[in-house]
């Protein structure tokens, strides 16, 4: 089975939480544990949607969207960056990298769920 997200965060819980929030409601996920490791399964695995981190050790969020964004030889997913980053120029900041949307931390699981289906049907 294909991978509908991939969720790309260096905290267990976090992480944890939004797989498991996700695969209750029969979406079929993988999880990357640096942005490094993000963008090689995004090659891999050509998932539609990324939750991804913007704050993690090596390659963070910003870089790795960047570079999915450069990349020409796979299908472009829709990159949600989950931050607590919230300033207007942290916003801008994600919106040049390639980051479709932007997701405050603390967030409700619930909330991702709803907003990762409603993308998953559009690119359908």
């Amino acid at each position: 089975m294909a991978i509908s997200v991939l969720v790309v965060d260096d905290d267990d819980d976090i992480a944890m939480l939004l797989v498991s929030s996700l695969e209750r409601a029969g979406i079929s996920t993988a999880r990357a544990g640096n942005g490094r490791e993000g963008v090689e399964r995004v090659r891999a695995d050509r998932p539609r949607v990324v939750l991804m981190d913007w704050m993690m050790p090596g390659t963070d969020g910003i870089q790795a969207a960047r570079e999915i964004r450069r990349s020409t030889d796979i299908p472009q997913p829709h990159i949600i960056m989950l931050t607590a980053r919230v300033h207007s120029s942290d916003q801008e900041d994600a919106i040049r990298a390639g980051v479709d949307e932007v997701v405050a931390k603390p967030f409700r699981p619930r909330e991702v769920v709803g907003h990762v289906k409603e993308l998953l049907e559009l690119a359908s």
